[in-house]
């Protein structure tokens, strides 16, 4: 079983997105606390332009999340409901990522965050790019299961 043919209960995938979209935002912001410590490198144009990246990855997770969570909240179409949740783990995931090299390259720290190998994000990309590409709805949906994805 891979995340395609895996039903995903839509609430425990929206709680991981908020869950990584969590920790991207307290990387960013200890990240952003060391780096103001140090004056000398606040004007380097790689370390501004790293910041908007990693800010930017970040309201785009939260936009997406906040899209899921309405196409939810509003009964939406199950496979509409299962290809936002993909698309807000996977942008969640990347924000996290981005905001943990990001800390990495900037403060020579790494915080440890857990991983999410019970539901690799490259199947996802699978699921979406099939979905948006050629309308195949996600085999884990069922038209009158809104609960599973």
């Amino acid at each position: 079983m891979n995340a395609l043919t895996q039903p995903v209960a839509v609430v425990q995938s929206l709680a991981g997105s908020q869950h990584d979209l969590h920790h991207a935002r307290n990387l960013l912001e200890t990240t952003l606390a060391f780096v103001r410590q140090q004056p000398n490198i606040t004007k380097d144009p790689y370390v501004i332009s790293r910041f908007g990246d990693v800010k930017i990855r970040i309201e785009v997770a939260a936009a997406l999340l906040e899209r899921a969570e309405g196409l939810l909240d509003r009964h939406e179409e199950a496979t509409e409901i299962s290809v936002a949740v993909a698309e807000s783990d996977l942008a969640s995931a990347e924000a996290l990522a981005t905001a943990s090299n990001a800390e990495f390259e900037l403060t020579g720290r790494r915080t440890a965050l857990p991983g999410s190998l019970h539901d690799p994000l490259r199947w996802k990309l699978h699921l979406i790019g099939n979905f948006r590409l050629n309308g195949i709805h996600p085999p884990s949906v069922h038209p009158s299961a809104k609960e599973a994805v």
